[in-house]
């Protein structure tokens, strides 16, 4: 198990050196995160509106049942919109990685035109992840509802296994997305069958891009958090605006790096899945190491 978790580290290391090397895929997830701001806005005026913000941060109101079924479709129709946007990013991020990993060029326009290509696609992989993340939420929505301690930890954990087992299982959806010219569903059986083959280093590198960020983002909150506490003694307002921008700023840039790491990772591991070929950045040693003997 610990070389395994070595091997994923250091296919994690080798993702973010191609990373390095190729500067503008940061775009996709920049571009990303942008649209995702637009969204959120869009969709909490209708929330504001029909009145559910004001009901559920006020004590003793009630959510209305109008309001209980309006602010489910508006919650359903923002996970759609959310999934489609990072569907369509991380789609478009992997088909410039691919391009890259097969020795061409490949510009923020080529990803982009990749992603617009199978937007059809794309929009049915967000409605079914939308639906599963709703029944996830429901499950654990319902579980606070109870007021039963051990009923609420119950659906908590049956909300994140069935949302976990999703993101298990659509891994390497987006890869096969953009490589093969296969319908969603069957998209889903080629990601799973691949993730089910490189459980090991696939997995653990993935966790390991994940904690590495976790780390960095502490230590940005917890450095940040001495720079505004000292901004706020000085009573300065320009050093105190200075201090929350620049550690708003810092966590942005780590978001987007390790976004776009995770989508090297996952189109080199498909691709060495595919071709025996993981690409020019990550060893074909450790690619290899990642896929269990079947």
């Amino acid at each position: 198990m610990a070389n395994r978790i070595a091997h994923g580290v250091e296919l994690s290391r080798q993702s973010w050196n191609a990373l390095m090397q190729n500067k503008q895929l940061l775009m996709f997830p920049l571009i990303s995160g942008i649209a995702m701001i637009i969204v959120t806005i869009v969709f909490i005026i209708p929330m504001l509106g029909i009145g559910i913000v004001d009901a559920l941060t006020s004590e003793g109101r009630e959510v209305s049942s109008g309001q209980s079924i309006a602010g489910t479709i508006i919650t359903f129709i923002y996970l759609f919109a959310s999934y489609t946007v990072v569907i369509f990013s991380n789609t478009a991020l992997v088909g410039a990685v691919l391009k890259i990993l097969n020795g061409e060029k490949a510009t923020v326009q080529d990803g982009i035109n990749i992603a617009s290509a199978r937007i059809g696609k794309i929009l049915v992989y967000a409605f079914i992840s939308a639906t599963v993340g709703m029944i996830a939420r429901a499950i654990t929505q319902s579980g606070r509802d109870s007021k039963n301690v051990v009923v609420a930890i119950l659906a908590a954990i049956l909300g994140s296994i069935i949302q976990g087992a999703w993101n298990l299982v659509v891994f390497f959806a987006i890869p096969v997305l953009v490589v093969e010219d296969v319908g969603v569903i069957d998209s889903l059986k080629r990601s799973f069958e691949v993730f089910k083959r490189t459980w090991g280093e696939g997995f653990v590198g993935s966790m390991a891009i994940g904690g590495i960020s976790c780390l960095v983002q502490i230590a940005i909150l917890l450095v940040g958090g001495l720079l505004i506490v000292g901004a706020i003694a000085t009573k300065s307002v320009v050093l105190i605006v200075g201090a929350v921008a620049l550690v708003v700023i810092a966590l942005v840039a780590l978001a987007l790096v390790s976004g776009a790491v995770n989508g090297v990772f996952q189109a080199s591991l498909y691709k060495y899945a595919t071709t025996g070929d993981a690409g020019p950045y990550i060893s074909n040693e450790y690619a290899a190491s990642a896929f269990r003997a079947v």
